[in-house]
């Protein structure tokens, strides 16, 4: 490692300082090469299957809200013909209880000019029913995901006061500000 250090940064040659950085870049290039290279075939797969599962969730949320949003509409204006589309922003979150201790430490010491010390020291940890093999965490609620946007075609929707009162029932029916829905006719 030496032999490195000082073939790097000691060599007398003027014509090797410029030199130096390309070959540094291609030594960190190299070891991220290296690095990424390393996972096993079998944690790439789980990845992404965790990947695809969470695509999965997020498609099967959307098409539950737009059957549900679609109904609704289509009772309130009387006609058959809305389409809905509901665009999420990331799958169901499970928040588990926890545990946190705080401690902190204060006291005075005059060594060196120094009048007080503190100090601070936070522990937290998942709370868990059952024993040690079969213990299973405590869930604490299940965070619904953030809808991104909404676009909806309905027939009749040419109105500003129809237009109007469809964005005000979905902004309100799934907690979104108006300007992230959409109504356009439906032709």
């Amino acid at each position: 490692m030496n032999k490195i250090k000082e073939a790097l940064f000691s060599s007398r040659d003027p014509t090797f300082q410029k030199k130096k950085i390309p070959i540094i870049i291609l030594l960190l290039f190299i070891g991220v090469m290296i690095l990424t290279q390393n996972r096993s075939p079998e944690e790439q797969t789980v990845i992404k299957s965790d990947v695809q599962d969470e695509a999965a969730e997020i498609t099967d949320l959307e098409r539950q809200l737009e059957k549900k949003i679609s109904s609704l509409l289509k009772k309130s204006l009387g006609t058959s013909k809305v389409d809905v589309m509901i665009t999420l922003g990331s799958g169901e979150r499970l928040i588990y209880e926890r545990n946190e201790s705080i401690q902190h430490d204060t006291g005075e010491e005059h060594r060196d000019d120094q009048q007080s010390v503190s100090g601070r020291k936070s522990t937290t940890s998942e709370v868990v029913i059952g024993q040690a093999s079969g213990a299973e965490p405590v869930l604490k609620y299940v965070e619904k995901p953030m809808v991104s946007g909404v676009l909806i075609a309905a027939e009749g929707s040419e109105s500003a006061g129809i237009k109007k009162r469809i964005i005000d029932a979905v902004s309100k029916a799934l907690d979104v500000s108006t300007h992230r829905v959409a109504v356009i006719p439906y032709e």
